[in-house]
């Protein structure tokens, strides 16, 4: 039984310590829903919110969550939902047209 406690603390404490590290490198995290775009988490830029909300709505995205992070110095985006690969890719350049300090200082 102390064994079965002691694992569940150590998942615990490494849940916790993955999920402080997933929040610490990311800029910032969009929700779209019916063409709409909301930010969840961080900050990011209003004319690169501008612009991806024109992306979000022709053709209007029906669920998207979108994750901006930072990897190797520059901005990754992470998608997860149903987008078309050429919308998906608008997303993606409208992302990298700004540096990553523009993007993370706009918090």
């Amino acid at each position: 039984m102390d064994m079965l406690v002691w694992v569940a603390v150590v998942a615990g404490v490494l849940g916790a310590l993955y999920v402080a590290a997933t929040r610490a490198i990311t800029v910032c995290e969009l929700a779209i829903e019916d063409g709409a775009v909301r930010v969840v988490r961080g900050g990011v830029a209003p004319p690169i919110l501008a612009d991806l909300r024109d992306v979000a709505r022709t053709p209007k995205i029906a669920r998207l969550r979108v994750r901006i992070v930072r990897s190797s110095g520059r901005a990754e985006v992470q998608l997860r939902g149903d987008v078309p690969a050429p919308q998906a890719q608008r997303i993606r350049n409208v992302v990298g047209s700004v540096p990553l300090a523009r993007l993370a200082n706009s918090r």
